[in-house]
């Protein structure tokens, strides 16, 4: 008798479980919903995940730098300044800007106070104080929005005119997994892109 009534219970539960489960959406089907729209867009969407993958800025004021960088924990230089740029930065910073800065750093150790204000509306406003290691949970370096890429390697070298050469190894894993249609930073355009 308990065995009759323990296979009921089971099978009461797997009956009523089973529209639950039926309900929520999967990973897998949430992917073939919208694999028309990744198709649509997977050429434009390659394009620009290969233009994050790097930043160039393009700068002139009274500015005197140098900076080596391997992520911004591994950062060694020395600059000062204010300088007007032209920015293709990370997260697709597009435009023009004030930056407004004095650093040093030998690895680790350093400071920083480095403002970037009154820019066009493409190219994030922030300030950004600090002493000893850059701290990666900050707003200025989140994943997906942030206006600074706590990973880059690269560097900065100017007087009067300067420049920035930045690369980003997540973008560029990023890119690359794109090609199999996976969006590890959810960048990539969609229908919703276009009606905000």
């Amino acid at each position: 008798m308990k065995k009759v009534i323990f296979a009921a219970a089971v099978a009461f539960g797997l009956l009523f479980s089973a529209p639950l489960k039926a309900a929520e959406p999967s990973a897998a089907s949430e992917f073939i919903d919208s694999l028309p729209e990744k198709l649509v867009f997977y050429i434009p969407n390659r394009l620009l995940d290969a233009l994050d993958s790097f930043s160039v800025n393009l700068g002139a004021g009274l500015v005197a730098q140098a900076r080596l960088m391997c992520t911004r924990a591994i950062d060694v230089g020395a600059g000062w300044g204010t300088t007007a740029k032209l920015y293709k930065s990370h997260n697709r910073q597009y435009g023009v800007g004030i930056e407004e800065m004095w650093y040093y750093s030998l690895i680790s150790i350093g400071e920083e106070h480095y403002s970037m204000l009154n820019n066009s509306p493409w190219v994030d406003n922030y300030v950004e104080m600090r002493a000893g290691i850059p701290d990666p949970t900050v707003r200025t370096y989140d994943f997906f929005k942030g206006p600074r890429d706590y990973w880059a390697i690269g560097g900065s070298l100017g007087f009067l005119i300067d420049g920035d050469l930045y690369l980003h190894p997540v973008e560029i894993v990023d890119f690359v997994l794109g090609f199999l249609l996976i969006d590890i930073k959810q960048d990539d355009l969609t229908l919703d892109s276009f009606s905000r």
